[in-house]
């Protein structure tokens, strides 16, 4: 009988896991409406590296550079690592204008291999 007990305990814990899994799934539909509201083709790069700091990306900014790469970690509740990625290209009128905004595919650590 004290088995049973433990097998019980273990299944209700896999499935806590699966609930809090399932809830901390990567969201790249909101990501790119809230990138899309945040920087936009046209707007100086200075204007896109503030916003996108401001909102917790770290970013590469070289002054030379035709791509900037920005990141940062997501929060999720396993703490999973995951690490959300916006390219901004500049310009190709304008190396001070950001030409096209990349919302790259979030990644995340694997758990288990």
């Amino acid at each position: 009988m004290g088995q049973g007990i433990g097998t019980l305990q273990a299944a209700a814990m896999l499935g806590s896991l699966l609930v809090l899994a399932a809830c901390g799934t990567v969201n790249q539909a909101g990501l790119g409406n809230f990138v899309a509201q945040t920087v936009q083709p046209g707007m100086t790069i200075d204007e896109a590296l503030v916003r996108l700091r401001t909102e917790g990306f770290d970013c590469n900014a070289a002054s030379t550079a035709a791509l900037t790469v920005c990141t940062r970690p997501l929060d999720r509740l396993l703490r999973t690592a995951c690490v959300e990625r916006v390219d901004l290209l500049r310009s190709a009128q304008s190396v001070k204008l950001v030409g096209t905004v990349e919302v790259k595919e979030t990644r995340c650590a694997k758990l288990w291999n």
